[in-house]
Parts: C-alpha cells; structure tokens; sequence
C-alpha cells in the first residue's frame, strides 16, 4: 500500500512540475525589424554595413591574401626549387 501511495505521489509531481515551470506570462519578445516586399517576400533587417566599407573591406583582404600568396609562392620556389624545375 506505501509503495502505491509513493508512486502516485511521485507521479502527481513528475506531472505537476512541467506545467509550474512555464512562465506565468505570456508576453513576448518583441521580434526584430523585418522588411516585407510588395510581394510578400520578407527581408532580414538591414546590416549596419554600408557599400563603402565593405568594399573598402574587400580590398584589404584582397591585398593581404595576394601578399600571402606571393609569400607561399617564393618559399615553395627556394624550397622546391631543387626537387622540382618544371615551375
């Protein structure tokens, strides 16, 4: 009889704890700024980023890229040089 009652009280609590630990309110977050198109096609909010310094931003990156490449370039050619002359 003590191990029914044991097991019911376990189970009342398994059942009773889910529905207390939802939030009592309901109120929700509000939802970030999206842009809807004439065709209702939803955009993501627009970025921070403007054309220039993306662009300016590419650039850079080119530039480093480029430089590393010739880096790599000359060290594989003194490195490989001896093995391989058909670079």
């Amino acid at each position: 009889m003590t191990r029914f009652l044991a097991a019911s009280v376990c189970l009342g609590l398994l059942v009773a704890v889910p529905v207390q630990a939802q939030p009592s309110n309901t109120a929700q977050q509000p939802a970030p700024k999206r842009m809807t198109t004439a065709m209702g096609v939803t955009k993501p909010p627009t970025s921070t980023y403007n054309r220039a310094s993306t662009e300016s931003d590419m650039l850079k990156a080119q530039k480093v890229s480029a430089a590393r490449d010739k880096a790599w370039d000359r060290k594989m050619r003194t490195t490989m040089g001896s093995i391989c002359l058909g670079c």
